[in-house]
């Protein structure tokens, strides 16, 4: 691009400050409804995966009529007892879940609540700080507070810093939080209590004993998956299906974005984004091109090519576009950790959204000029003059 003609498109766009703070200004506002938006589709996609994502065994027993394990059929857990015996399994265990009913002691009102009975000794989930709490977790009516849930349950984690614990009713039951862990939550829950599996089925005495929710298979250093899911599949019959960690969480997000309109939500308003700020970009280039006709046309009869007085508008246009990027960038970033502290799920940028709705800023300003230069096309020196 020569540098005569970006100077001069710097130097048309520098004229009237006013025009070049309005037209920033709707390039800044695209970009941050875009950053935020995406940003907000792709949080809520990872939180409502994550606690698939933080399972650490190496294959994963559902039943074939789960389609979430949030709302999981069981399968009987005798199936797994057989599992012990194949070759490269070295370990196998359980995990339960369903909702309960959270009163908060304070106000006395209930909220829904995910309840998770893991082995705590051998969990094959990645729940920091677990191990802690391992041996204690084993007594009667002893559960573990996910931090990160939200603040309707009260000020769990402030009593617990005082007094080390906090009784309060699960399910009409009286039990003991003896500390909590960094999990996080979803849209598919606003909290999580952690526990054995036998103080889960003190909580849930309606649930059979011998029905689990999803089975844990840790494999040899080694072991070919692939080999191994072949020669487990026939010991499941037709009851359950083994996945590998992958597959669940795959299984995960086509569920959600069949069952929840996420995807069409926060895609819209990142449309919007771009739509807005491809028509304030367009007035503010069709204006300056409209207004500089008679300079245009006095160019072209100078002997300035139609190409030339292009690369002026487009040269206009990236300027827009990279002016307009950073400060829409700073403000998204602000907007995550609002969105964060709001509502208890965190949203972070990343490099490849980043990158992402920087190419669309620079599309969506290079779609503008390409509309505006319509009118440099058909100027005639001899009409204008």
């Amino acid at each position: 691009m020569p540098l005569s003609s970006f100077f001069l498109a710097w130097a048309q766009l520098t004229h009237q400050r006013v025009k070049l703070v309005v037209a920033t200004a709707g390039v800044v506002v695209a970009v941050m409804l875009m950053l935020v938006q995406l940003g907000i589709r792709e949080g809520a996609m990872d939180n409502s995966v994550a606690i698939a994502r933080r399972i650490t065994a190496d294959l994963v027993i559902v039943s074939p009529r789960t389609k979430t394990i949030f709302a999981s059929a069981t399968f009987p857990r005798s199936l797994l007892y057989r599992l012990g015996a194949i070759d490269g399994v070295v370990d196998v265990g359980e995990m339960y879940m369903t909702q309960g009913r959270f009163r908060n002691p304070w106000d006395k009102l209930e909220f829904p609540v995910s309840l998770y009975g893991i082995d705590p000794h051998a969990p094959m989930m990645d729940l920091p700080g677990l191990t802690v709490f391992e041996r204690e977790l084993n007594h009667a009516d002893r559960i573990l507070f996910d931090g990160l849930s939200r603040k309707n349950y009260g000020p769990v984690l402030g009593f617990l810093k005082q007094q080390g614990f906090l009784d309060v009713e699960v399910n009409l039951r009286k039990v003991r939080i003896i500390g909590a862990i960094q999990v996080g939550i979803s849209i598919n829950t606003d909290g999580n209590l952690y526990m054995s599996p036998a103080n889960f089925l003190r909580l849930c005495p309606d649930r059979r004993p011998g029905s689990v929710d999803v089975g844990l298979i840790r494999l040899k250093p080694g072991t070919d998956r692939a080999r191994a899911m072949e020669q487990i599949r026939p010991m499941l019959n037709q009851e359950a299906q083994v996945l590998t960690k992958e597959q669940l969480v795959d299984k995960e997000i086509l569920f959600i974005r069949e069952n929840a309109p996420i995807d069409f939500i926060f895609g819209m308003g990142a449309a919007v984004g771009f739509f807005v700020g491809f028509v304030v970009v367009y007035q503010i280039l069709y204006t300056e091109v409209t207004n500089h006709l008679p300079q245009y046309a006095t160019l072209k009869a100078m002997g300035f090519s139609d190409g030339y007085l292009l690369k002026v508008v487009f040269s206009q246009a990236l300027m827009l576009s990279v002016l307009g990027y950073f400060p829409g960038f700073v403000l998204a970033l602000g907007l995550y950790r609002v969105a964060t502290n709001a509502i208890q799920m965190q949203f972070e940028m990343t490099t490849e959204r980043a990158v992402l709705v920087f190419c669309l800023t620079i599309v969506m300003c290079c779609l503008s000029a390409m509309m505006a230069i319509r009118r440099i096309r058909t100027a005639d020196p001899a009409e204008v003059f």
